[in-house]
């Protein structure tokens, strides 16, 4: 049975927690236009959920191949917030609970969106491999 460490600091939340509110903020700001995921963020999340086409499953393999091929790039662009949330999901990627699985589905959900939202903008990025 795996069990997270605890956090060096106690003041940090847990993954799941954290992983909660950031999809939270990041939906509400795609909603409001306060976050527009870029063609590289676009297009290396359409990628990861082709990955996953086959089991559903947001491996850690998978968002660390994904962190990895966006390499630097996705640190900085979109104030890096989509590259924090494969990070949020990757630290949460072995733990298993009803309030982790919620939470990683919603994260799930939200990656979709940004693939939706950059074809309903007409960027043929992402359904182009």
């Amino acid at each position: 049975m795996h069990h997270d460490a605890p956090p060096l600091d106690p003041q940090t939340p847990p993954p799941a927690q954290r992983l909660g509110e950031l999809t939270a903020t990041l939906a509400a700001d795609l909603d409001r236009g306060r976050w527009t995921p870029g063609p590289l963020e676009r297009i290396l999340v359409f990628r990861l959920l082709v990955a996953t086409a086959g089991d559903g499953q947001l491996t850690t393999d998978r968002l660390r191949d994904t962190l990895w091929e966006g390499n630097l790039a996705l640190t900085t662009i979109g104030g890096g917030r989509l590259a924090r949330l494969l990070a949020e999901l990757h630290d949460t990627g072995n733990a298993s609970a009803p309030e982790v699985d919620s939470v990683r589905r919603a994260a799930t959900e939200l990656l979709e969106r940004v693939v939706a939202h950059g074809v309903s903008e007409g960027d043929a990025s992402c359904v182009a491999l």
